[in-house]
């Protein structure tokens, strides 16, 4: 596995990081990058030239595991080709892989670490490169390990937005999901870190920084004496910093929001007026069998009140629960038509070993399921169709992500997440404009998930007049 000593002058093991799965891997895998450089190691986004191959691995649903062994399986072909190559699997799958049948099909991979890892891939690296043995992780251990502000840390997602994990982890455990039995309980940072942190990357330049956890409403009550969310504390904490960002608030779930918390979110100056909160459901009988910990009643009332306080919301729908009925669906189908999401992502249920709702009773047939969600697909397409089209003539707000070249620019509304929300296409537009910048644009036509326009310094009125 050494290089020859003329190699190893020449250059750093170099290492290509594969990222799979959700924002809170994105920030895993730039710890796992900051770790890599202060232990001098090399980052490449080159197969060819790359040393090792580090993959994080998402496991939460079958499709999730079947596209992570898919890319092992890469790894261990591009492996093969060149000798002295090393190839570490971490994340979810190998925290999920607990009888360690995964790891049985790929003997060519040379270490499996888990949700703790990261921050320690540099030493995992050196053990291999030195032909030390790496311990088997045989039974995987609870998670318990979050970074904090001194944790060296290079974002991955972009030099202009930064996603801050602020808590890992879940208690609220509901039927369908895996992510306690794989990431753990809830483990918040401290308000002092995360607000740390934040600053940190505020002066760096990166002008929207997005909050994330398996739940951010749950921030702090692993340590509060009452079960009290911090979240409150944090957004004023952050409110305060120097200089010029945003923040953008992901993954509250429902019932974590109480009138206290939609009073911090009107107060918070920096924060996106937008809310990403998955729902999942909204008839009394399916949520109770998810244990969704909040009324179909009280569900409404919170999104009433965060509508009326000025939020839009997005959110995820789940169809073909166990026990869902045709009037369960179509409670959910008309609580879409309603109009009360702005973006919506929808999924079949998935039956996953090891959860509560895999043995339940009631199963509804995959096509059923899947011909739910589509229908709801249909339907939001439809309103996105419809809400994109009266914008046309209009001037909205640009956030600029990626530069197209020849003048043009590829952005998203404010309301729109980086990666999964729709996007504007912009034109005619001059030299000088940085990613990140917030820029006018009137739009000339529209598509279902898909905005055009130009750039209008001067801005129109609604009635699509100049000013």
């Amino acid at each position: 596995m050494k290089k020859s000593t003329e190699e190893q002058q020449a250059r750093p093991y170099l290492v290509r990081l594969v990222s799979l799965g959700c924002p809170k891997n994105t920030v895993d895998t730039g710890v796992a990058a900051g770790a890599l450089l202060v232990d001098g190691f090399g980052l490449t986004a080159d197969d060819d030239e790359a040393d090792v191959m580090w993959i994080n691995t998402c496991a939460f649903l079958l499709s999730a595991r079947k596209e992570a062994m898919e890319e092992i399986r890469r790894a261990c072909a591009w492996k093969k080709r060149r000798a002295g190559r090393l190839v570490v699997v971490a994340g979810c799958l190998p925290q999920w892989d607990k009888d360690g049948s995964v790891r049985a099909k790929f003997p060519q991979v040379d270490a499996w670490e888990g949700i703790d890892s990261p921050a320690g891939i540099g030493a995992v690296l050196k053990r291999l490169i030195a032909d030390k043995p790496v311990p088997e992780r045989k039974n995987v251990k609870p998670c318990s390990w979050i970074y904090d502000e001194t944790t060296p840390r290079l974002p991955i997602e972009s030099a202009h937005f930064a996603y801050l994990k602020i808590a890992d982890g879940c208690c609220n455990c509901c039927t369908y999901c895996l992510i306690p039995s794989i990431r753990g309980a809830l483990r918040s940072r401290t308000v002092q870190s995360v607000v740390a942190e934040a600053k940190s990357l505020a002066e760096q330049g990166y002008r929207e920084l997005i909050l994330i956890a398996q739940d951010t409403g749950a921030f702090g009550r692993d340590r509060s004496k009452n079960g009290k969310s911090e979240l409150p504390e944090l957004l004023a904490a952050l409110d305060k910093l120097p200089g010029e960002f945003r923040i953008r608030l992901m993954y509250v779930h429902p019932a974590s929001i109480d009138d206290a918390m939609i009073r911090a979110f009107k107060k918070c100056r920096r924060l996106i007026p937008h809310i990403e909160m998955p729902v999942q459901h909204v008839s009394d009988a399916v949520m109770t069998a998810m244990n969704r910990h909040i009324t179909a009643e009280r569900q409404t009332e919170v999104i009433r009140k965060l509508r009326e306080a000025g939020f839009t919301i997005r959110t995820t729908l789940m169809t073909g629960f166990p026990g869902e009925t045709e009037a369960d669906f179509q409670q959910l189908l008309d609580a879409v038509k309603t109009r009360v999401f702005s973006r919506i992502g929808v999924f079949a249920f998935s039956p996953e070993d090891g959860t509560p709702a895999a043995s339940m009773k009631g199963r509804v047939p995959a096509k059923t399921a899947a011909a739910r969600a589509a229908m709801i697909a249909a339907e939001q397409e439809k309103i996105s169709r419809e809400t994109n089209r009266a914008l046309v003539g209009q001037t909205i707000e640009v956030i600029l992500d990626e530069d197209a070249g020849r003048g043009r620019w590829r952005g998203r509304m404010l309301m729109d997440a980086p990666d999964i929300d729709q996007t504007v296409h912009v034109s005619q537009c001059p030299a000088g404009l940085t990613a990140g910048m917030t820029v006018p644009v009137t739009v000339t036509r529209s598509a279902a998930y898909d905005l055009y326009g130009t750039y209008e310094p001067e801005g129109r009125t609604p009635g699509g007049k100049a000013k």
